[in-house]
């Protein structure tokens, strides 16, 4: 019970709880966990900012399992949502979190877009880290950070290793 406690206490203190607002863009970092794409493509069609995009390219751990950049898997999933894709655009060299802004910036640099205020989506136990990059790597910037909308238990039965503790659990 005590390991549960000071989880959740860490758990919260990584989330940043952030209220969105109207922003130049949305950022949403890649990563194995869709979710994140899925609440990337959610604060776009809430209308927070006209433009999204998605960085990452070849994982740890997607290259192993996907067909493409996380980038590319991130963006199909916010257009079968319905996010327009001439309102997305796409950064697929990157391959951590600092690369992930720094490749942004650059691309966005290159296209003439002028991103001062943005909106990064990531997992919710990385949105201090997200944040905290983001004041560093690009400093002129006002990020609000976001994640999906999930509780600890609700996030770990949601992920693989939780899905295969249930069913051992079940046999």
């Amino acid at each position: 019970m005590e390991k549960e406690k000071l989880i959740q206490i860490l758990w919260d203190y990584l989330r940043m709880n952030h209220r969105l607002s109207k922003s130049d863009c949305i950022v949403v970092l890649g990563s194995h966990d869709t979710r994140v794409a899925k609440r990337g493509a959610e604060v776009f069609l809430e209308g927070f900012a006209p433009l999204i995009v998605f960085s990452g390219g070849y994982g740890k751990l997607t290259k192993h399992i996907w067909n493409c950049t996380e980038a590319e898997k991130f963006a199909r999933i916010a257009v079968d949502m319905g996010v327009p894709e001439e309102c997305i655009l796409i950064e697929s060299k990157s391959s951590n979190t600092g690369e992930n802004i720094l490749f942004t910036k650059e691309l966005l640099n290159k296209r003439q877009i002028k991103a001062r205020k943005i909106i990064a989506v990531n997992k919710p136990y990385m949105e201090r880290r997200t944040y905290a990059a983001f004041k560093k790597l690009w400093e002129d910037a006002d990020v609000i950070v976001t994640s999906p909308k999930m509780e600890l238990m609700e996030y770990l039965a949601a992920t693989p290793a939780g899905r295969l503790r249930r069913m051992k659990s079940s046999v």
